[in-house]
């Protein structure tokens, strides 16, 4: 039979068993949290990489019809000055009448 002198190390031991037992399930839960996060981190990057990627390219496509869209109208008034230049004196003169 087990002497009262053994009986609280047997407790404290436990204690001891169930402290550790703690310690380790908070590590883990920290683990998982940052590994959980890790990943989220990783997706973000990813997608703000493939954003940053489709806006160049919609950049690049809008700066290119801007071009052509500049080169037509410079062709237009160099075919037809009179009319570009009664188009755009009528165009301001809206344009004032607006403003008032």
């Amino acid at each position: 039979m087990p002497s009262a002198a053994e009986e609280p190390s047997d407790l404290d031991a436990i204690a001891e068993d169930v402290a550790a037992l703690k310690r380790d399930l908070a590590a883990l839960r920290a683990h998982i949290r940052s590994g959980a996060t890790d990943g989220l981190a990783g997706a973000a990057r990813q997608t703000t990489t493939q954003l940053a990627e489709e806006a160049k390219e919609l950049y690049a496509k809008l700066a290119a019809e801007g071009e052509r869209t500049a080169e037509m109208l410079g062709r237009h008034v160099e075919e037809q000055p009179l009319t570009s230049l009664l188009l755009a004196f009528a165009a301001g003169l809206v344009a004032g009448r607006l403003m008032r």
